[in-house]
């Protein structure tokens, strides 16, 4: 079941991530998102991997592979907004953030398995 954060995400945090992914948008780019999953989750170690994308146009739900700053830099930008998130919601399996050319961003979380 996706979640919305509960709190107001950390403005500085999403531009971070934004910073990241703009470095291998094209000038004609209309979304850009990042999907993080839950790999491992042992209760002790949790491993979070990422994938990245871009779309040129704002209907594509599929998109193409993006190269960013790093998926580390990432992974930690999208770990900080947990900040807004209840303690109980912070296990999440998957989130999604996309930003738009417009300025705007999404983010949701997955706690399905």
């Amino acid at each position: 079941m996706p979640v919305h954060a509960q709190k107001q995400a950390d403005p500085k945090a999403i531009q971070q991530i934004f910073d990241c992914l703009a470095v291998g948008l094209p000038k004609d780019w209309k979304k850009a998102w990042v999907v993080m999953t839950e790999v491992v989750d042992t209760g002790k170690q949790r491993r979070i991997e990422g994938k990245f994308f871009y779309a040129t146009a704002a209907s594509d739900k599929e998109g193409r592979p993006l190269s960013t700053c790093g998926a580390e830099q990432v992974a930690k930008g999208v770990n900080a907004l947990n900040a807004a998130l209840a303690p109980e919601q912070r296990r999440w399996k998957q989130a999604r953030l996309t930003f738009t050319s417009e300025g705007k961003f999404d983010l949701h979380y997955d706690y399905a398995k």
